[in-house]
Parts: structure tokens; sequence; C-alpha cells
């Protein structure tokens, strides 16, 4: 059987290093990539499919051409959007996904990567800090929400279907590439606009997250995909929180901008932000010694560049 990749939402921030490590690290492997539009993927992909994971019956179609040996699921919704809109996506177009994977005559040799989210853990209190695996998830969004439905839909798959999942619950992500919209890429095309003396608009600068540059975390995939036990969750993240004005400080001193003042902006404020972020990291390294390679400063760096 012809080893071979699928990794559904390939255009995403995440799906274009997964796709670039893949091919550095596995020129042997064969991987077959979806998205919700039309792109040019040549250098990356073997195969580019333009899908849509609702539609039942294209995904079936999908899964029977590709017939793969592994898969990293990505694609989801994202964005700002109704609950209906999270749910149909992110819950019931997996399931259209793992319902096809699991009538797989291999199914049961598959192993498969879910990018879950930190976002799921929600109103996290001081005293549970470091979170765990075990830690209850309290969603504060629609996201969220569609997320620890998906999160449960990936276990009841491993239970009831015996389809490998291994669900990999990422924390703060950055890198090159990241989306314009997040911190610390909305610092940065800031930045890049203004001079010293002039001023900089910010949200709320105290709360501390846990960051963790995007090509550690497809390490993690792969490392996963090797040795990870399916049925298992592991967060993916560096173990260690910075406060946000931390990282506006650092891009700073990269920039060569010290002469600069801060206004906060009310719309850029979160009615639920949650004081402190930090994992546990410990499942992760016990099952397959990773730990991320990539500093906060480095990471940066490269976004800056």
């Amino acid at each position: 059987m012809t080893n071979r990749l699928l990794v559904t939402g390939a255009t995403g921030f995440v799906g274009n290093w997964t796709l670039r490590h893949w091919r550095k690290e596995h020129p042997e492997v064969e991987v077959w990539a979806t998205g919700d539009q039309s792109t040019c993927l040549d250098e990356l992909a073997d195969k580019y499919s333009v899908i849509d994971l609702r539609d039942g019956n294209a995904v079936r179609e999908l899964v029977h051409d590709c017939n793969p040996t592994q898969v990293i699921h990505l694609a989801g919704l994202v964005t700002e959007a109704s609950l209906t809109e999270h749910i149909t996506v992110n819950v019931l177009g997996t399931g259209n996904l793992y319902d096809a994977l699991a009538k797989m005559g291999h199914s049961t040799e598959m192993r498969i990567i879910q990018a879950g989210t930190a976002a799921i853990y929600g109103r996290v209190r001081p005293e549970e800090l470091p979170i765990t695996e075990k830690n209850p998830l309290r969603p504060l969004t629609a996201y969220a929400l569609s997320k620890v439905a998906q999160d449960y839909l990936a276990e009841m798959f491993w239970r009831t279907r015996r389809l490998n999942v291994i669900r990999a619950r990422i924390f703060n992500l950055l890198g090159p590439g990241q989306p314009e919209h997040l911190v610390p890429a909305s610092f940065i095309r800031q930045l890049k606009a203004i001079c010293d003396g002039e001023s900089l608009q910010v949200g709320n600068l105290t709360p501390r997250r846990d960051f963790v540059d995007v090509r550690d975390v497809v390490w993690a995939f792969d490392k996963l995909l090797a040795g990870g036990k399916p049925g298992k969750v592991y967060n993916v993240a560096s173990g260690t929180s910075i406060a946000i004005k931390d990282i506006l400080n650092e891009l700073f001193s990269i920039s060569g901008l010290h002469d600069v003042t801060t206004n906060e902006d009310f719309e850029r404020m979160r009615k639920n932000d949650v004081p402190d972020i930090v994992a546990d990291i410990t499942s992760i390294t016990e099952a397959i010694g990773w730990r991320p390679k990539i500093s906060l400063r480095k990471s940066l760096e490269a976004m800056w560049e």
C-alpha cells in the first residue's frame, strides 16, 4: 500500500507549514491536500482537491480515491460565525470525514491527528494551572464549544469504530505567516507602518498566554503520528506563559522602535479574557520526547523578517 498522507485544511496557516514539513522531512510520502478554495500547491502536495467537508458524498469519494495511511485533520471554521455554522463545519463535517475513514478496509491501521485547540479549556482558574489534559472544559465562544464537540466526536469514533484518532490540543500559535488579525502578527503589521514617536493601538496587554511556534507544532504532529497513543489527548504548547506586553517589548527590540506609545483601543478588548493560560506538556514529552525547539525570540524575529 502506498504511504499516503491526507491533510485537510491545507491552505491555512498550520496546513501550509504541515505540507512544507512533509515535503522536506518525508519526500517518500505521497501527500494529498484539501482546502475550500482554488489554489496552487503543486510544489507542496502531490494532489490538491477543493472540498467542503459538509458534503458527505464528496468526502466519501475523496477518501476512497486517496486511500490514506495517515491523516492530519486541520480543516474547520475558526473565524467569527454563528453557533450553527461552527457546529455544521467543525462537528458534522468532521463526522463525515471520520465516518468515511472508518469504512476503509485498513481503518484500524490508519493513524489520524485531530488538530484541536486550548480554547476548549475556557475559563481556567488560577489554582488549575498549569493546564493538564484532564482539566474541565468550559468553552466561552461558539468556536470553542464546537471544538469541544469535535473533541468528543473523535473519542466516540475511537471507542466505537476503533478509528486511531490522536487529539492534539494546540495552545497560542505564532510563527511566519500567522494571520494578521492575531497577536503578535497584528503588532508587527502596525509597527511596520509607524515611526518612532507615533502610537500603537492595543488591547489588554496584561493576560499571559502560552505561545508555541507553528513549526514546532507540525513537528509534534509528525512525532504523534509515529508514536502517539490512539484515543489519547496531548497538549501541544511551550509549557511557559508570557504577558502580551512582553511580546510587544520583544518586538520593540527587534524592530528598533523604542519611542512608541501605546493606546488602549476598547474595540480590541475581549470580554472573556482569561488572566493566565499555561499548559502542562508532561504527557506529550513522556510519550514521544517532544518539546518545542524554537524560542519565542526566534519566532518573532522570523515573523518580522
